[in-house]
């Protein structure tokens, strides 16, 4: 069969010459039938120079339309993630508050909870003294009455005798229904004393504000000497409900006694504050995995947050959970979110952090060390959590340097962490709290940067 190209190449030619004639033609009717107009290149010219308006409408629009503001993360930063939903229970709160710091007459407070990791006030108290530096303030906030990490405490000084400690870890002996804040109670007896002195650093040797926090079923008198010379009656009421009695002044030392506690009386702790400015307060609990925040009573912590209302919470957890191969933790994830949900409620005005785990080492089927797989597993599992709960998310295991970086820590002259490859010491708190610090002013900027931009 022979080809003929000419042919089939005129014959094309031919009917698109039809073509363009029919688009000539107006519509007719033939019988019963319409014979609408054809134009099979009206997609490509315009009939007439007619323009019906429709892409110059479109593109004037669209240059009309604002784009939505992105944030930006500079590079080798670990930028804090923002899940935050409708209701705004990330990072907002805060740097709200911080953006009106002057006008809220009281300081803006942050809730920093978690387990050994920041025990000692580890991170949390370098990433206080540069918050302050930053924006004002003094005090370490709250401590426990009878701390028992007082002796590794860098930030203050404590003196306790004479108190019953009890803590949520404690399961055979503790009773929920007194547990407060900081997942611990402590109850006095007569002669009780709890005393704190300020150290020689920046924030730390002076502070403006102590507060008692306590329940009392009873009226009773607590006596509070300030700097060993200036004695008061502190009152509690004894309504049955959490009170905070404070006094004010320049305190450098200040002892609470307690000659004859009411009967049932609970204690908390105590807070060293500043009139302004920032406040953190450091609630660790060695071995926790934060599910049980839940059992302190709800009550407990709504009244807590009317006497001291917090503007951030951050939830720093997972340690105690993570094996050496496990890769799923669906069910710790699910236990949390309820913590989170949880935090909403009892802290109604608060943002939430969820900050993730560090890296730990193991060893390998050869004998050598190395980041066990389950905390990579488990930092994901974290960040999904985050987001799944519309709060916002620090990835701490990259914030310090990823892989191995425990084991860097540990071996760096001076050391910033133990041989356990597991825990950091405080000059290596010192370093992540200056990292953590950096990614929290980047958002604040991000922040006013935004607010800014919606607002033109």
């Amino acid at each position: 069969m022979k080809n003929h190209p000419i042919r089939v190449t005129l014959l094309l030619l031919a009917v698109f010459a039809i073509l363009l004639l029919l688009r000539l033609m107006p519509p007719f009717e033939l019988g019963t039938v319409e014979i609408k107009k054809t134009d099979i290149i009206a997609d490509i010219i315009k009939t007439n120079g007619e323009d019906d308006g429709g892409e110059a409408a479109m593109l004037e629009a669209l240059r009309k339309q604002k784009p939505v503001f992105r944030d930006s993360c500079p590079p080798g930063m670990t930028c804090i993630e923002d899940y935050a939903e409708a209701d705004g229970r990330g990072m907002e709160p805060f740097y709200r508050a911080l953006e009106q710091i002057d006008e809220l007459n009281r300081p803006v407070r942050i809730a920093y909870f978690g387990d050994s990791f920041i025990e000692g006030d580890i991170i949390t108290d370098e990433l206080r003294l540069l918050l302050q530096k930053r924006f004002g303030g003094c005090g370490v906030g709250f401590v426990d009455m009878a701390s028992q990490t007082a002796g590794f405490r860098h930030s203050v000084r404590e003196e306790a005798e004479g108190w019953e400690s009890f803590s949520i870890v404690d399961k055979d002996h503790c009773n929920l229904t007194k547990l407060g804040i900081s997942q611990r109670y402590f109850l006095p007896q007569p002669g009780a004393r709890t005393a704190m002195k300020g150290v020689k650093k920046f924030g730390c040797d002076t502070c403006q504000t102590a507060t008692l926090f306590l329940r009392a079923a009873a009226p009773c008198d607590i006596r509070l000497t300030l700097n060993a010379s200036d004695s008061l009656l502190l009152h509690a009421r004894g309504t049955g409900q959490v009170e905070a009695l404070t006094a004010e002044g320049k305190i450098g030392r200040a002892e609470w006694s307690f000659p004859a506690p009411a009967p049932g009386m609970v204690c908390w702790g105590v807070a060293l504050d500043g009139r302004s400015g920032i406040t953190l307060d450091n609630f660790s609990l060695r071995g926790s995995s934060g599910t049980t925040l839940t059992s302190v009573p709800e009550a407990t912590l709504r009244e807590m947050h009317s006497v001291r209302p917090y503007d951030l919470v951050v939830l720093q957890y997972g340690l105690n959970v993570v094996t050496k191969n496990a890769k799923k933790y669906s069910q710790y994830v699910r236990n949390m979110k309820h913590v989170i949900d949880f935090i909403k409620q009892t802290f109604p005005e608060a943002g939430i952090l969820i900050c993730s785990v560090g890296d730990r080492e193991g060893k390998d089927d050869s004998g050598t060390l190395c980041t066990m797989p389950g905390i990579k597993a488990m930092v994901l599992s974290q960040q999904a959590m985050a987001a799944e709960s519309g709060v916002a998310f620090w990835n701490l295991y990259e914030g310090m340097g990823g892989e191995g970086s425990i084991k860097r820590m540990a071996d760096a002259k001076p050391a910033e962490a133990g041989k356990d490859y597991t825990h950091i010491n405080h000059r290596g708190g010192r370093r992540i709290a200056g990292i953590f610090y950096k990614s929290i002013m980047h958002g604040f900027e991000q922040y006013k940067k935004r607010k800014a931009y919606d607002e033109e």
